[in-house]
């Protein structure tokens, strides 16, 4: 009787909002329980143009969205989902770690929103919820879905021949990475440093100072060497195991990982979920080391040169980097999809330290002479050959395949939610004000 109870206070209250809808500033749509205002509104159609840059997309086609969100939090509200303070803490870090990559750094993200970066988390958080509550509903919705190659085929089929998009040059690369050799003696300093970083902590000395002054780990020691929550998979294993160890207030050993010397503070324990703070010593590359490193690429390249091996092989022999698993495939993680494939301008703006190879002079099969880049490590050299090179075309079935199946499992997948909008909105409270009356939407929002 309570959720009955509940639900006619919430009618209630929303025909006296009815009445004073043009009296009420900024509140332009109101979907279930859910208000849009226009503040909202404007600030997606101009996020949304600045990432797009189309001029197709209208504030109508914005509102659309947006009142499709709030039908979508509606069922969830209706469906009683929630969602914990965990998850949300887990992709806010997540959102959080994106967007100090994509600034360059916390100083450079907070400056931009003109928030410390406990304020951004606090302005986020119910932002996050929300779409997580809206994910989980409209996967209740769509359900597990998968399309067919006839589907994609007749997908294909209906699409105006004139209207086909033009795909760029694209170019499939794989890699032989050397990384240069630290000496044990430079290892025994590192971690003899961080021994003595320890017992200056050990004997009153505040951690977050010293991770702020000494850590190589330059985003978390902004905050004092704070991680923030994690659970067990995220971590690399001898970090994850150090951490999970510890005690809330303990001190860990020094230990090591593929990134180098660490120490651990546990700050907080949630369940299966720890808060650490940490410092990072990472032995220093010298020129000589680097040196070392392209030695070891030339003769590596000698070789394949020679045939006394395939580019593949030397992969799997020689490269001592994580995506030999994969064959050496790059992957372009500036892609949503993190995929395999490049434009000739992602490869300048995703690989790095490559402006002055010539991609597109390079024939398929080619292969590059050493290349210096960074690495998550240090500097390192790489060998790069083009594994494909597709040439500038209209798409077509074979070629394409895997990007029109993307787009046919789309469109189905938006033929399923439009469906369920279509019978969610007869039984739903939708009131939209009278400047948006004569947008031409898709669906019938204007039903009241």
């Amino acid at each position: 009787m309570k959720k009955v109870f509940a639900l006619s206070v919430l009618i209630c209250s929303f025909n006296l909002f009815a009445q004073q809808f043009q009296e009420i500033d900024g509140v332009i749509a109101v979907v279930g329980s859910s208000m849009i205002k226009y503040s909202d509104l404007e600030t997606t159609y101009l996020q949304s143009k600045a990432s797009y840059g189309s001029e197709d997309i209208t504030k109508c086609d914005m509102l659309e969205s947006m009142l499709l969100n709030k039908l979508m939090l509606h069922q969830a509200e209706l469906d009683s989902v929630s969602v914990t303070e965990e998850e949300i803490d887990n992709e806010l870090s997540q959102r959080l770690n994106y967007m100090m990559q994509i600034y360059g750094s916390q100083e450079r993200l907070e400056k931009q929103m003109n928030k410390t970066l406990p304020q951004i988390r606090e302005y986020f958080h119910d932002i996050i919820k929300e779409n997580l509550m809206i994910q989980q509903a409209q996967s209740k919705v769509v359900g597990d879905i998968s399309v067919t190659p006839k589907e994609v085929a007749d997908y294909f089929q209906k699409i105006p021949k004139d209207s086909l998009p033009e795909m760029e040059e694209q170019y499939t690369l794989t890699q032989i990475v050397i990384l240069p050799k630290v000496s044990q003696e430079d290892k025994d300093q590192v971690k003899q440093r961080l021994n003595d970083i320890r017992e200056r902590i050990l004997k009153g000395a505040k951690f977050t100072t010293l991770a702020s002054l000494y850590s190589d780990d330059e985003q978390s020691a902004k905050n004092g060497g704070e991680l923030g929550f994690f659970s067990r998979g995220d971590m690399v294993s001898e970090f994850e195991s150090m951490a999970f160890s510890l005690q809330p207030g303990e001190i860990s050993p020094v230990f090591e990982t593929k990134y180098g010397y660490h120490i651990i503070q546990m700050i907080a324990r949630q369940g299966e979920r720890v808060n650490c703070r940490h410092i990072l010593l990472m032995p220093k590359v010298s020129a000589a080391q680097l040196y070392g490193a392209k030695a070891k690429l030339d003769s590596v390249k000698t070789l394949i040169d020679q045939g006394s091996i395939t580019f593949e092989d030397a992969v799997l022999k020689f490269s001592e980097d994580d995506s030999k698993i994969n064959g050496g495939l790059i992957i372009n993680r500036n892609n949503s999809n993190a995929s395999a494939v490049f434009s000739l301008d992602a490869l300048n703006a995703t690989i790095g330290n490559v402006d002055n190879v010539d991609f597109a002079g390079m024939n398929q099969g080619d292969y590059t002479g050493p290349v210096e880049f960074k690495s998550e490590f240090s500097n390192a050299y790489r060998l790069i050959k083009v594994k494909r090179k597709q040439a500038a075309h209209k798409v077509n079935l074979t070629d394409d395949f895997d990007r029109l199946q993307s787009l046919a499992l789309n469109q189905k997948r938006n033929d399923i939610i439009s469906d369920w909008a279509k019978s969610m909105i007869k039984k739903t409270y939708i009131r939209l004000s009278d400047k948006y009356s004569t947008c031409n939407f898709s669906l019938d929002w204007n039903k009241n």
